[in-house]
């Protein structure tokens, strides 16, 4: 059997060992669900697998040369499939039924996708997957393969399938026809139908040491030096997805809004953080504000986490966001602790790109980290 080549897939050498001895022995399963944070490598993952599955190279697989190949990356391959949440307008639908416009949104949302696996997906909206999707692509699994041997579906944002589109994908995921390489991918495991889940043999990606993102980013920069300061706080991210938005949008700005909310509540101080949290939900583009602050406070907390339990100076060195931005956790706070409150954070940023009241979540947040910083209820 040919080697497995990854073409994409940036560090993870974990799961690329797993894979590749999969492959090699030719026992790969036919639906597996990678989960794990935004941008680290999910669905590199799975374009490099669905290609190395479809490729008709001799040797190391995919060959990224071959018709086979050229297809997939044109995403004009008859068995390679992928689906992934979309914002639809009035033009993309009609009767509920998705409208020219609509399928030429899917096809053009899917390209993108494959062109720059790492590249994060923006939302005006509410996304979902549409059921006429799911619908298509499962008839086209469960026919069978026209141009080979093998048949690939990529499944993104699987947590956003409602429960007709995901009934739809069951019988499917447990008994697809021979040759079927079926991928769910999702940012918030908990958040998958446990139906799906139970189908899938569960990989879970863990967020990318620093080298690996630096060495990218500096490769994507053409090896400039230019930017030094920001690929190394970026590089900190541990996601290159991340990393890349953060280097094409400085983010200063929210970095010393996260730092001043977080330390208001830190020092109890009720009034100034409702003041922040209040300011930070009005004005024209009051979700993008909350977004990004959202997202840089769970940044901080992380680098703050590393300063005080990381084993080594040199698990601190690539922190190089700037000072005044840089927060301290509570002296008694333990690795539990940073967690728990990672994950206010984390869930204070679903509701807010699920567009619920950025108002409501951002007071409803202040009031849960006040209450864990200093451990009585507001």
């Amino acid at each position: 059997m040919a080697a497995l080549r990854w073409n994409n897939l940036v560090g993870q050498e974990r799961v690329k060992a797993v894979f590749e001895f999969a492959f090699q022995k030719e026992t790969l399963g036919h639906a597996y669900l990678f989960c794990g944070e935004r941008g680290i490598g999910k669905f590199a993952a799975a374009v490099d697998l669905a290609m190395a599955v479809l490729c008709k190279g001799a040797e190391a697989r995919p060959c990224g040369e071959c018709p086979s190949c050229k297809k997939v990356k044109a995403y004009s391959h008859p068995d390679f499939h992928v689906i992934m949440p979309l914002v639809l307008g009035a033009e993309h639908k009609k009767d509920g039924v998705l409208t020219d416009e609509g399928w030429a949104l899917a096809a053009s949302s899917a390209k993108a996708r494959i062109e720059d696996p790492y590249r994060l997906q923006r939302y005006d909206g509410i996304p979902d997957i549409p059921v006429e999707w799911v619908r298509e692509a499962n008839h086209a699994v469960m026919r069978g393969a026209t141009a080979g041997p093998s048949n690939a579906l990529i499944i993104d944002g699987v947590e956003s399938m409602r429960k007709e589109s995901a009934n739809a994908m069951l019988k499917t995921l447990e008994e697809p026809p021979p040759g079927t390489l079926m991928v769910l991918l999702t940012d918030k495991l908990h958040a998958v139908l446990p139906t799906i889940a139970s189908r899938c043999q569960i990989i879970r990606f863990p967020l990318l040491p620093p080298d690996a993102i630096r060495a990218e980013l500096r490769r994507r920069l053409d090896g400039g030096g230019n930017a030094n300061a920001a690929v190394e706080t970026a590089a900190a991210s541990g996601s290159l997805g991340i990393a890349i938005e953060e280097l094409e949008n400085p983010l200063d700005e929210y970095y010393e809004l996260a730092a001043s909310l977080w330390n208001d509540c830190l020092r109890g101080g009720w009034g100034s953080a409702a003041k922040s949290a209040e300011n930070l939900s009005f004005g024209k583009d009051s979700f993008t504000t909350c977004r990004n602050t959202l997202s840089c406070l769970i940044q901080l907390i992380r680098f703050a986490f590393l300063k005080k339990f990381g084993q080594t100076a040199s698990s601190i060195n690539y922190i190089a966001v700037e000072a005044s931005y840089q927060i301290e956790l509570p002296k008694a706070a333990v690795p539990a602790d940073i967690e728990h409150i990672v994950q206010i954070a984390q869930r204070a940023f679903s509701d807010l790109e699920a567009r619920g009241n950025a108002m409501l979540i951002m007071a409803n947040l202040v009031c849960t980290l006040m209450e864990t910083l200093n451990g009585e209820e507001q």
